[in-house]
């Protein structure tokens, strides 16, 4: 009697250790297919972000050409009649993405850039977070 009673045992605890498996099994499985899911995710947002940053860049060199031309149709500067061009000298990057680009690599603050450039803030948070993410890739 004793002898079936710990073959019972036995055979008790061995079922439970499968079902045990089993279920780690599953939970391991589901594991990786939300893993999975969550990178494919990942990838779309980052495909979505790069898009919006492209279009708010666009926007805001829409915006500075627009006001580069309005500036030159009410208040026209004059060129100056000798120009002393190095060719060893870059151009001088004037759009304000660039500007954005520059101080940031320099390390200045969202809202020191803000102040220099006299942009919005929310504009220079958003250019400065967007630059960031560019550096990093």
């Amino acid at each position: 009697m004793v002898g079936l009673l710990i073959v019972v045992s036995t055979l008790l605890l061995l079922l439970n250790v499968k079902l045990m498996m089993s279920r780690k099994l599953m939970v391991e499985q589901e594991s990786e297919r939300l893993e999975a899911a969550m990178a494919e995710f990942i990838t779309a947002v980052e495909q979505e972000n790069d898009a919006l940053y492209d279009k708010l860049m666009d926007r805001l060199e829409q915006t500075e050409a627009k006001m580069a031309q309005w500036e030159k149709r009410d208040h026209p500067v004059e060129e100056p009649k000798s120009a002393d061009f190095s060719a060893d000298q870059p151009p001088v990057e004037t759009s304000r993405r660039e500007k954005v680009r520059q101080l940031t690599k320099q390390g200045f603050s969202a809202a020191h850039i803000a102040k220099l450039l006299e942009l919005p803030i929310g504009e220079a948070e958003v250019a400065v977070q967007l630059e960031k993410k560019r550096q990093i890739r």
